[in-house]
């Protein structure tokens, strides 16, 4: 009998370490994002330290780069982002987030873009293996005139 209950003990012991290892590796998991900036008839500000905020659906996971050209960059170097009617790529390699994209906010120096940045939309996707691959668009189709504290779109329920 104790022969049994040590069996069955060692058992379930090793069955808590695989599910604790599993939930784990699943909690760690990378995905690739990458940001889409279609920037409309005006200039954006190529030499601004921009920071970028995505937040998912229930606030688990929320995305937050204080210099998105230097850390997430994709277009090259000696590139200038924000020309008018361009679309600029971002990439980066980040954890996974548990729900899908609900509000991006653009942050950068305190006070107002000369000349005025007018943003089409910005998309995000994310990529990674065994998990569901996201993508939102928001539309901001609007003249931003400023960037602090933030311009930003979307609703999180």
């Amino acid at each position: 009998m104790a022969k049994t209950i040590t069996c069955f003990v060692l058992h379930f012991l090793v069955f808590l370490a695989m599910a604790s290892t599993s939930i784990k590796a699943q909690a760690t998991q990378q995905c690739d994002y990458e940001m889409i900036v279609n920037t409309g008839i005006t200039r954006g500000p190529s030499n601004l330290k921009l920071g970028v905020i995505v937040e998912a659906i229930g606030g688990e996971g929320t995305i937050n780069t204080t210099n998105l050209i230097r850390k997430w960059g994709a277009m090259g170097q000696g590139y200038t982002y924000f020309l008018p009617y361009s679309s600029d790529r971002f990439r980066t390699t980040l954890p996974c987030m548990k729900d899908n994209f609900c509000w991006i906010g653009i942050k950068g120096k305190k006070g107002e873009l000369n000349p005025h940045w007018y943003i089409e939309n910005i998309t995000v996707s994310t990529k990674g293996s065994g998990v569901i691959n996201r993508m939102k668009t928001f539309r901001f189709l609007e003249e931003i005139d400023t960037v602090y504290p933030y311009a930003s779109h979307g609703e999180c329920p």
